[in-house]
């Protein structure tokens, strides 16, 4: 029997879904379920236990026939359900953002790291505004601007905002890169595209086939983006503030480069979770133009 039967109780669907997740390939296939049933019924992790017995509602049974069957083709569970936790947060995301990964929460930290108890922080490329909001909702005293070219990324990270208490200290503006940004910054950060154009087909299918290719697409080398972020970043920084750029595990050495090429000093690597170097950090001392 399947696990979209509809005379099983919670449970019995649980485990079935596990089973069939199991089978497909998935890690991590009760994780997986029980996030996904606890999606449809509204149920915590906890109370689900207490409900093992009780029948689906036919429409959380039908929400839950339809995930189970996008989910073992590789849709990410975050992509079904619309939310990803990220940094202690819960985002919504959809398919004008890319899925927020852990690895991206060393540019949180590396980010309030450099930041000054009170300033100013712009996040170019803000997505559903993962980073941006969770470094202003862990640093009371900074406002920051995020700057995306999709409308419909601005539109989530609004809503994130407000969920998450910081709209008052977050601006928002459609643009490419630094083009709707005025004024100087304390901390400029950025999670780019940095994939080369010929490696985005070899990606897991959860990223090639469902975060947006605008987001993925770093150019020949991988390297556009940071290329116009460390050119420009000098422009609107003030004296003795930082970039800071997540990058892919190879290019520490590549960015690095970049940014001393173009006066940044200090220059450090964070490495995540995984031990991988995951985010490149430098100082300006000597800002460029007024902007």
């Amino acid at each position: 029997m399947s696990a979209g039967s509809p005379s099983k109780k919670l449970g019995q669907f649980l485990r079935a879904m596990a089973r069939r997740f199991a089978e497909a390939g998935i890690d991590t296939p009760m994780l997986d379920a029980r996030v996904l049933v606890c999606a449809a019924t509204g149920l915590t992790p906890e109370t689900l236990i207490m409900q093992e017995n009780a029948p689906i509602a036919p429409r959380a049974l039908k929400s839950l026939q339809i995930w189970e069957a996008a989910r073992c083709t590789g849709t990410p569970v975050s992509r079904l359900i619309g939310q990803r936790e990220f940094f202690g947060l819960a985002f919504d995301i959809g398919p004008a953002v890319l899925d927020p990964r852990a690895d991206t929460e060393t540019l949180v930290e590396a980010a309030i790291a450099v930041a000054p108890q009170t300033g100013r922080v712009l996040d170019l490329g803000t997505g559903s505004g993962c980073v941006l909001i969770s470094v202003l909702a862990n640093a009371g005293g900074l406002r920051g601007l995020g700057v995306d070219i999709s409308a419909g990324a601005l539109r989530l990270a609004r809503l994130n905002a407000h969920r998450h208490k910081v709209r008052g200290r977050i601006g928002l503006r459609q643009g490419s890169w630094f083009s709707p940004v005025r004024g100087r910054f304390d901390v400029i950060m950025s999670n780019p595209p940095y994939i080369a154009r010929g490696e985005i087909g070899n990606l897991a299918a959860e990223v090639r086939d469902h975060d947006p290719r605008q987001a993925l697409d770093g150019g020949l080398d991988g390297l556009d983006a940071y290329r116009h972020i460390c050119r420009t970043a000098p422009d609107y920084l003030e004296t003795g503030g930082h970039l800071v750029v997540e990058i892919g595990h190879n290019q520490a050495q590549q960015v690095s480069d970049l940014m001393r090429a173009e006066g940044f000093q200090n220059l450090s690597v964070d490495k995540d979770l995984e031990a991988r170097a995951r985010v490149v950090r430098g100082q300006i001392k000597k800002t460029k133009k007024g902007v």
